[in-house]
């Protein structure tokens, strides 16, 4: 559940929705995403339609890498990228833990998104939509 302030994103985005980004298929289809810097989540809306909400994940900490927190925002993209055969997600990460030389830092998180749509069950289309076409 989103944390304690739905007024300014409605049920599912927590103050501040900081960044939007697609995840674009075949035939205008796809995913909406917005960061929810509020409680550090991502919610997902279908991009077509009446554009319904489908889900909401968290970057979690793993590998001995922090999560990522207090996002300021993201991109998507459908097509295999080195590692990242099935797309990638990124996302700011503005809490980077540990702070160094009593300085916060930032840095970004790289998912692959079928971890992603795996969990929400989310179409992969890595030929919907070619960004140098």
């Amino acid at each position: 559940m989103p944390g304690a302030d739905p007024g300014h994103g409605g049920t599912h985005l927590a103050a501040d929705a900081e960044g939007l980004t697609i995840y674009y298929r075949r035939d205008g289809k796809g995913y909406l995403l917005a960061s929810s810097q509020g409680d550090s989540t991502f919610a997902v809306y279908r991009r077509e339609g009446s554009n319904a909400y489908l889900g909401q994940f968290r970057i979690g900490a793993g590998d001995g890498l922090d999560g990522a927190e207090h996002s300021d925002g993201s991109t998507v993209l459908n097509v295999p990228l080195g590692d990242f055969d099935k797309g990638l997600f990124v996302a700011h990460d503005g809490e980077n833990t540990p702070a160094t030389a009593d300085r916060e830092n930032t840095n970004f998180k790289l998912v692959d998104w079928d971890d992603i749509a795996d969990e929400l069950d989310l179409e992969v289309d890595t030929g919907g939509w070619r960004p140098r076409d």
